[in-house]
């Protein structure tokens, strides 16, 4: 979240606060700024008072801001994040989906382990991959899970030309055994 629709929150909520605090409090007929006859003067006095009106606006313009932001369900850590190397003839912009693709083509043809899942983050220049999926149940988990990192750093680093930092394989579950049926 960006910190200007923060900002108009907070706002917005301190407004909320106040209003609530006024509308508790006004029942009780307490004398002082919140008795209803100080309200009602506080409102007669408004009339031609134009500062009113544009604080009128700014909470519309925040509560509308609110809403639809509400409504946007784009996760721009990864649809935003990109690798941008450089060779003798410009730039290339590789975005994290291409890495996703790329994995999910190791993926696919590796066996030892099944639905497995690729998250990949982008640090200056750096690749992190984290892989999480279900292990066959007679492997050697450690050897498995080694062969796979080896063959998504190799894969990766061959196609991008960047560095992959890191390969992290999470083993999330045993996958229920196939039977062959004849």
């Amino acid at each position: 979240m960006k910190i200007l629709d923060r900002l108009i929150i907070a706002l917005f909520a301190l407004c909320i606060l106040v209003l609530s605090f006024c509308i508790i409090v006004i029942p009780f007929n307490i004398s002082g700024p919140l008795s209803i006859n100080s309200i009602i003067n506080m409102v007669a006095n408004m009339n031609r008072n134009y500062y009113y009106t544009l604080a009128g606006i700014v909470l519309l313009i925040a509560s509308i801001r609110i809403i639809f932001s509400g409504f946007s369900r784009k996760d721009n850590k990864t649809e935003g994040s990109y690798l941008v190397t450089t060779n003798e003839y410009g730039e290339i912009i590789i975005y994290s989906n291409t890495i996703i693709g790329l994995v999910q083509n190791v993926v696919d043809k590796f066996s030892g382990m099944n639905n497995i899942k690729t998250s990949v983050n982008l640090l200056e220049g750096q690749i992190k991959i984290e892989l999480m999926g279900d292990v066959l149940p007679e492997i050697n988990i450690p050897d498995v899970t080694k062969e796979l990192q080896a063959m998504v750093k190799e894969h990766i680093e061959n196609a991008t030309g960047a560095k992959v930092a890191e390969v992290k394989v999470r083993a999330n579950n045993v996958a229920a055994p196939t039977r062959v049926v004849r």
